[in-house]
């Protein structure tokens, strides 16, 4: 399978440093393949930037020739633009391949100081490009340049989405804050993205972020995904960054991911480095049948399962009380770890041992009721950027799905497949317990083994079952 192509427009630092050059690294570490358009030969140092010098228009238009004459461009990432002209033929470029995502990092001012972009450039940028882009990476003066000295961030990036943008991700470094927080808008959703600050000053971080966006857009990847494995690229980096020259540098890197790198993520400025201590459950919670009735948990319990959920969906809440105050009276001293579907407050007043939530339930439950009530919570993730949600709140264990295609509910998610989950068990070890759920029976259960995960959950292959005793009796045996 062919690589995808990235076109990579901007200019060159002369010490490699960051621009063109950072940026062909990293998309060569995100498995793509690089085609450089230079836009500028700059003339920078750590003394500053002394001279933009922007090529020959006749010069970049070969090179978008030659670029694109080969090669079938998936992706976009747009850096330096010198002056108005260099400005027009990247409008130009950007008009000549519609439908594909660009990713702009609105270079306006190199790092180690100089000299800066016309005014005329940044006013073009927002008159004649956003439209065109599928994401702008600003930092906090950027952003600022860019909307007439705004500080308010979330208001700065609605203007903008007012005039056309689809989507913006600021970057907070420059901050005086304890985290580094990212803030990201669209039409869609926004979030804040929070990490630790490292201390040290590491150079091309703005390129290389938005070159990762760009990467993993162009094989497919969701935005909101992107977003995140960028952001835990770049932390990684600034993490093992190298020394070089009078520089810090980013190591590029092909590591599997680490959690220590993967940026917590919250729907409220208020919410940044919030974080709870739900009581732990089990490592290994086994055989996890998710069933409708009170009735259902009777049965299963009684043959020996040990961990069990209630969804009790389209019913009053009268009823879905009932049912779950029947289980938990049955349960009894039991040592079974029971866990109520959404209804926390229910889950709360009936004293479950734990509840689960899906993504959208975590926006309306109390997560403090819910651990000052005692209770574990499960989480639901099908992606990394819910997987950074879920990190947020520290949840007891965490579910990923649908692992295999599933007809119990409609999924708006491609199946993660068992590579995807080896990789999961791996990086979330020893911190949190994983469930795997989604399209599970007996045969897919013994695939999934050999993953070293601890739990897997299932619905219709139990309670559908010819023999749902013989059927759980065999995942139980399987599963010791």
């Amino acid at each position: 399978m062919a690589k995808p192509a990235v076109l990579l427009i901007g200019g060159l630092d002369p010490q490699g440093c960051a621009g063109i050059a950072a940026d062909i690294a990293t998309v060569q570490h995100h498995d793509c393949h690089p085609l450089p358009l230079i836009t500028a030969m700059t003339e920078q140092s750590s003394a500053g930037l002394t001279a933009l010098g922007a090529v020959n228009t006749n010069k970049l238009m070969a090179q978008y020739r030659n670029c694109k004459a080969d090669f079938d461009i998936q992706a976009i990432k747009v850096g330096l633009i010198p002056d108005l002209i260099i400005a027009e033929k990247v409008k130009q470029i950007l008009l000549d391949n519609p439908g594909i995502p660009v990713v702009m990092d609105p270079v306006l001012a190199s790092s180690s100081g100089g000299k800066t972009v016309a005014d005329g450039v940044r006013q073009y940028i927002r008159d004649e490009l956003l439209q065109h882009l599928t994401l702008l990476t600003p930092n906090l003066p950027e952003l600022s340049l860019l909307t007439d000295n705004l500080e308010d961030v979330e208001q700065a990036t609605t203007i903008l989405s007012e005039e056309g943008l689809q989507a913006c991700l600021v970057k907070g470094g420059h901050a005086d804050s304890e985290f580094a927080t990212d803030f990201f808008i669209s039409e869609q959703v926004r979030f804040y993205c929070y990490q630790t600050k490292y201390a040290s000053d590491v150079r091309g971080t703005g390129c290389v972020l938005a070159s990762a966006i760009a990467s993993h857009l162009s094989s497919g990847q969701d935005m909101r995904d992107a977003v995140v494995l960028a952001k835990t690229y770049v932390s990684r980096g600034i993490r093992q960054a190298q020394t070089v020259g009078s520089y810090r540098l980013i190591k590029h890197s092909h590591e599997p991911l680490a959690l220590r790198d993967i940026p917590r993520l919250c729907y409220q400025k208020t919410q940044i480095g919030q974080q709870f201590n739900f009581p732990s459950c089990p490592s290994r919670l086994g055989i996890y049948p998710v069933v409708d009735s009170a009735e259902w948990v009777q049965k299963l319990v009684d043959i020996g399962i040990e961990t069990i959920q209630l969804r009790v969906k389209d019913r009053d809440e009268k009823t879905t009380s009932q049912q779950i105050k029947q289980a938990i009276e049955y349960l009894g001293h039991k040592p079974v770890n029971f866990f109520v579907n959404d209804h926390w407050q229910i889950a709360i007043e009936q004293g479950a041992y734990g509840v689960h939530l899906g993504q959208e339930d975590l926006h309306d439950a109390n997560l403090k009721q819910i651990v000052d009530a005692g209770l574990r919570l499960g989480i639901s993730t099908h992606s990394y950027w819910e997987l950074a949600r879920a990190l947020a709140v520290n949840p007891s264990y965490i579910a990923l799905g649908p692992i295999f295609e599933t007809t119990s509910k409609q999924m708006p998610f491609s199946p993660q497949g068992v590579e995807r989950l080896k990789q999961w068990v791996t990086m979330l070890d020893g911190n949190y317990p994983i469930v795997a759920i989604g399209g599970i029976n007996y045969e897919r259960a013994r695939l999934l083994k050999p993953t070293g995960v601890g739990s897997v959950a299932m619905i219709t292959a139990i309670t559908l079952a010819d023999d749902y005793q013989k059927t759980t009796g065999e995942l139980l045996a399987l599963w010791q």
